[in-house]
């Protein structure tokens, strides 16, 4: 800034951005008639001498000349610019121009000129009125245009600059004037031509002078130039700082022999002092000043020079025009000087821990920063946690999801400057504790009122509970007519046994021979869930279980225990409830769904139970005993179709069904109904996988037991429904551990207690009343992306990232078997992974194509991961290091 002629002398810069100037007259006089050309120092300029007063004196910009100052009709002076090679341009735009002091004695008055000769291009004049003329010619010497402008100064006699830029290409003319004393611009209109300027013109350049029409101009010029604007140049901007160096007075009459002025620099011949031009200039930090010489006073203005302020410091914040006096010792040299607005340091932020933490847990990590006003942040999580931050304070928030990513923390500054961290982050499965067993033999019955108990009834003739994995849940009782209690059971009234609440949904009154019962049937209270509200239809994509869980419950007074199922699934659902959403959720995700009705959570766990190694042998605890072989919902032929009427006849040998005989040669058939838009292949597929199961029979087991706690009271003797129990009795055909699948407790003789086991999954509760002629999906997954034999979904990322979890993946295209892969970049761990449900092969492969873009000798980790969860419901890891 105050880096060039405008700031310093207020005469035209060469250097000045876009103009590209290929003459300029700063009246230097070399021998003689002859004048330096400013650009070209070899090049020279003629004076065409005129009156007795002509020539040149100490003015604004240096030396100016005075021609004509008698009499211009016979003084007739004026310069010449012979034509060189470039004078005039083909294409592009021309700027012509000088400062002028002049008195309007003719009827017109030639400023610049090329109508000396045959080829004239471009003529810059004034009238008598002082009115401005520009006029452009063509090829053949005829006029384009020939345009007045009338400026806000109009015969002025002080100094102005006059100038005129011809558009070659857009065929335009546009005039423009700066007033010395005022220091006001002026920017006349777009004028259009009739036709193309002289490209050829080879006509000299006159200024003051029109002699083949006798006109001549009276009055004073400096620093007239010829130039050729090209990228870059901004008119206006040219404008305003001609009209702010008008401040600058480096040449001017008093000091044009203190100082030389040069492109480069300004030199002291002798100790002075010269003020530079003015600058527009904006700062909110009162900035720092370099290049200043010592004593350099900065003068500002807020009004645009009507008043100037000075001072010792700069102001904190300013708008507006900013000058210096510039002293300078014999021999010194001053190029400019810069302000610079104050930076402060960029931001900082300190390393975060990584972070381990359950599902539902949240985790605040106090950050510690510094930042240049207000900052900004970002946070880029993985899918399995959100991250927020309040103040100085990261909030991560985990959902039912687990595994592991990266969260990178981003602190911006006001000034954009960026610093980030990275942690890891781990979100873990939280555990399920079941609690100690019911204490079931002999519990009272406990009758509840409004808000506390009512009554105990220890004298009841039936006491039976039922529970079943993933199903019913039911406390049946009876008493006799005439008992005490019996007109407070009453339905939707509670009723607790074994620290169990139930509530009264029937009852009935019934006769056994003399005698007549109150018959009593009560409902664990989460069947209050089914009629809760309603939950309209919806599809759920790759969703966590806890998340479906947190929606089925949602304005219901319930809510999520613990859900550490970890599979990710992809399902719809009509419109339903509550309850029935819950239930839904466990058909796809799995595990077993627990409710706790005293604190009103619901959990999803991996298998709910315990093993307390409770065990029942013939003689000892067990009575009766029966192994059931279940055929209700066996078949041994599986139609295919989906909802288009397309079946798997094309895949399968032009049969629309599969077949398994190897346990019975009848033929059993089904139809199982796929969504619209499933292929054949996954069809032919999901069809093997079923009919793997339902071709043979199920095995079931059940059995009277006695409760030996009632005798021991001790909780390694006790167990309910879900726990792992081992009966054996060798007669019947039973030596077996598996899970009770369905209890049936008989409070009142806890030896006549019925459990069933199965070892069936624990998807297929035995509750289910199962049509063998009807079949779904059950998985409830649009899988009409599968290929055949491949079990994952998507797995050509046709669809994009549908159906795979990930983190740090992205599409791109692909290169091989389809159209898309996944790629992986950046440090850290990056993965993809999906759930499905194995079917009926005993071994299984896995297979990619994958290439590395790295550096050379650049071998990345690779890692296949396979976790299986059994039917027992423990599970295994198996790794595969592929690099």
């Amino acid at each position: 800034m105050w880096s060039d002629r405008f700031a310093w002398s207020g005469e035209i810069p060469t250097s000045f951005p876009g103009l590209n100037p290929v003459a300029l007259q700063r009246v230097t006089p070399d021998t003689g008639v002859y004048y330096k050309d400013g650009v070209a120092p070899s090049r020279l300029w003629e004076r065409v001498p005129g009156g007795s007063l002509d020539g040149y004196a100490k003015g604004q910009w240096g030396l100016q000349m005075g021609l004509n100052l008698v009499n211009p009709a016979t003084d007739k002076g004026r310069f010449k610019l012979p034509y060189f090679s470039g004078l005039w341009p083909s294409s592009g735009k021309l700027l012509i121009g000088l400062w002028v002091k002049q008195n309007y004695v003719m009827g017109f008055s030639p400023l610049l000129s090329t109508r000396g000769g045959s080829s004239p291009v471009v003529y810059l004049s004034t009238s008598s009125s002082g009115r401005i003329r520009h006029q452009v010619y063509n090829a053949s010497g005829g006029l384009v245009l020939d345009q007045y402008e009338d400026h806000p100064w109009v015969q002025t006699k002080a100094w102005q600059f006059v100038g005129m830029i011809v558009d070659y290409d857009g065929l335009t003319s546009q005039m423009f004037s700066v007033d010395a004393e005022t220091k006001a611009t002026w920017a006349g209109p777009v004028r259009s031509l009739s036709a193309a300027p002289n490209k050829a013109s080879t006509a000299d350049l006159d200024v003051f002078g029109l002699q083949t029409a006798n006109y001549w101009t009276a009055g004073v010029f400096d620093e007239a130039l010829v130039a050729h604007p090209g990228a870059g140049f901004d008119l206006q901007g040219f404008i305003d700082a001609m009209a702010n160096g008008l401040y600058a007075d480096a040449q001017s009459s008093a000091n044009a022999d203190k100082f030389s002025v040069t492109e480069s620099n300004v030199k002291a011949v002798s100790a002075a002092t010269f003020s530079t031009g003015a600058e527009s200039v904006a700062w909110q930090k009162r900035p720092i000043v370099q290049g200043a010489p010592s004593g350099a006073v900065p003068r500002w203005s807020t009004n645009d020079g009507d008043s100037w302020s000075t001072g010792a410091q700069l102001p904190d914040s300013f708008t507006g025009l900013l000058r210096w006096d510039i002293p300078l010792k014999a021999g010194e040299s001053f190029a400019g000087i810069s302000i610079t607005e104050p930076i402060d340091p960029p931001p900082t932020l300190g390393a975060l821990a990584d972070v381990e933490m359950m599902q539902g847990e949240v985790v605040n990590v106090p950050l510690t920063f510094t930042v240049s006003g207000s900052p900004k942040w970002t946070v880029d999580a993985p899918g399995v946690v959100n991250a927020t931050i309040t103040g100085s304070t990261l909030s991560v928030v985990s959902g039912f999801e687990i595994g592991a990513g990266q969260v990178t923390v981003t602190l911006t500054d006001e000034l954009d400057r960026s610093v980030a961290r990275s942690f890891d982050v781990a979100v873990k499965a939280r555990e399920w504790e079941p609690g100690e067993p019911p204490k079931y033999p002999h519990a009272p019955i406990v009758v509840w009122g409004e808000s506390e108990p009512e009554a105990v009834i220890i004298d009841a003739t039936d006491a039976v509970v039922t529970k079943e994995t993933n199903g019913e849940e039911k406390f049946e009782f009876a008493v006799p007519s005439t008992h005490k209690h019996a007109g407070l059971l009453i339905n939707e009234r509670r009723v607790e046994v074994a620290d169990e609440t139930y509530t009264i949904r029937r009852v009935a009154t019934e006769r056994s021979g003399r005698q007549v019962f109150i018959v009593v049937y009560a409902e664990a209270r989460f069947y209050d869930l089914a009629t809760a509200g309603q939950i309209d239809a919806q599809e759920f994509v790759q969703v966590a279980a806890g998340d479906v869980m947190a929606k089925a419950l949602a304005g219901t007074g319930w809510k999520v225990g613990v859900a550490n199922v970890t599979t990710l699934r992809t399902y719809e659902i009509e419109d339903t409830n509550p309850l029935a959403l819950l239930r839904e959720v466990q058909k796809n995700h799995g595990g077993d769904l627990v409710f706790d009705n005293d604190t009103k959570t619901v959990s999803l766990v991996v298998q709910s139970g315990r093993d307390n190694g409770v065990g029942f042998f013939y003689g000892k605890g067990l009575t009766d005993a029966k192994k059931v072989v279940d055929t209700t919902s066996l078949v041994t032929r599986i139609y295919a179709r989906n909802a288009d009427g397309l079946t798997i006849a094309g895949v399968n040998g032009g049969v629309p069904y599969i077949e398994n005989f190897e346990y019975t040669n009848e033929i059993r058939s089904a139809v199982y109904d796929f969504k619209s838009g499933t292929s054949p292949y996954t069809m032919l597929s999901m069809a093997q996988a079923t009919l793997a199961n339902r071709s043979k029979p199920d095995v079931s087991y059940e059995v009277t037991v006695n409760d030996l706690s009632a005798r021991s009271d001790a909780n390694y003797d006790r167990f309910d429904v879900g726990d792992r129990v081992t009966v054996v009795d060798h007669e019947v055909g039973i030596a077996d551990t598996q899970r009770i699948v369905r209890l049936e407790y008989d409070v009142l003789r806890p030896w006549a207690s019925k459990i069933t086991l199965s070892a069936k999954l624990r998807e297929l509760s035995s509750s289910e009343s199962v049509d063998a002629g009807v079949l779904d999906t059950g998985a409830g997954v649009g899988t009409f992306d599968l290929v055949p034999f491949n079990l994952l979904l998507n797995g050509r990322f046709d669809n994009g990232l549908a159906h795979w979890a990930n983190f740090g993946a992205e599409i791109v295209d692909g290169d091989g078997t389809g159209d898309n892969a996944v790629r992986f970049s950046g440090p850290g761990e990056r993965y993809i992974e999906q759930t499905v449900a194995a079917d009926n092969r005993s071994a299984f492969a896995f297979s990619f194509d994958m290439r590395d873009t790295g550096p050379a000798g650049y071998v990345p980790d690779l890692t296949v991961e396979a976790v299986v969860t059994y039917e027992d419901g423990s599970s295994e890891t198996i790794e595969l290091e592929l690099s």
